[in-house]
Parts: C-alpha cells; structure tokens; sequence
C-alpha cells in the first residue's frame, strides 16, 4: 500500500487548469482563471495571486476566493479547502479525466464505489500507456 500526500496549492491550481479545458484547446491563463474566479466572487481576483500561488509564495487562499476558483472550473470545493481530507481523492480523479480526456477515449464509466487509491493509480498509469498524437501533446500543455 502506498502512502498518498496531498498536493500543493500549486500543484492543485496547475492541476485545475490542466482538466479545465476541452481536449485539443490550450489550457487557460492565470488571467483567464483569475477572471472567470472574480466573476464568481463579484469583485476582481488578481493574476498576480495565482502567480504567487503557481510560484509556491502562497499556501492557502482565502476561502471565498478558493471556493470561486473551484466553482468556476468545475472542481469540487474541498479541494481547494485546507484539512479537507478530500483532496487526494478529487485530485486522483481530476487526474484519471484528464488523461481519459488527452486520450481521446470517448466512452468511460466510472460507477465503482470502493476502488482504492492504489487502484486507481494503477488504472491511471494503465490508461497513460495509450499513446498521445503530436496535436493532443501541444494542445494539452499549451
């Protein structure tokens, strides 16, 4: 059994951007990011916060602001929230749709209830031996 960290708050923000997007599409800028938080929140988010975040010169959001990023890139909101205990999960899944999504699988169910977090990196490792095209490998880090 492996021991399974949490994520940085950077490794998270890079992670939401890298599921955000559609397969093929660059992924979003910290200024499209902030935007899209600030509309959520009524009020502006800098970029310059989410440089700071991405640069690891921030370990924790407000929760207003980390509950707007989540709700504006369709992550649930304990993942941004501190002690949430969650977080490992959503991350593993953000993960697994994303490499379904670069892989161009169209059809995936997802019903099982107690697959564990060593199996589901197996079934995530699984999936990235299917290979990427030159267009997908551009796209998916843009």
């Amino acid at each position: 059994m492996t021991t399974h960290l949490s994520p940085s708050l950077s490794q998270k923000l890079d992670r939401m951007r890298d599921f955000y997007h559609h397969r093929n599409e660059p992924r979003l800028s910290l200024q499209a990011v902030a935007t899209m938080a600030g509309r959520n929140l009524s009020r502006p988010v800098s970029a310059e916060l989410l440089e700071r975040v991405e640069a690891g010169d921030v370990q924790q959001l407000p929760t207003d602001v980390a509950d707007a990023l989540c709700d504006a890139m369709g992550v649930d909101r304990s993942y941004l929230r501190p002690g949430s205990g969650l977080d490992i999960d959503i991350d593993q899944r953000l993960r697994l749709w994303i490499e379904i999504r670069d892989r161009g699988i169209e059809h995936f169910q997802a019903r099982a209830t107690s697959v564990t977090r060593d199996e589901l990196e197996d079934l995530i490792a699984h999936i990235r031996t299917i290979p990427l095209t030159g267009d997908q490998v551009k796209a998916t880090r843009g």
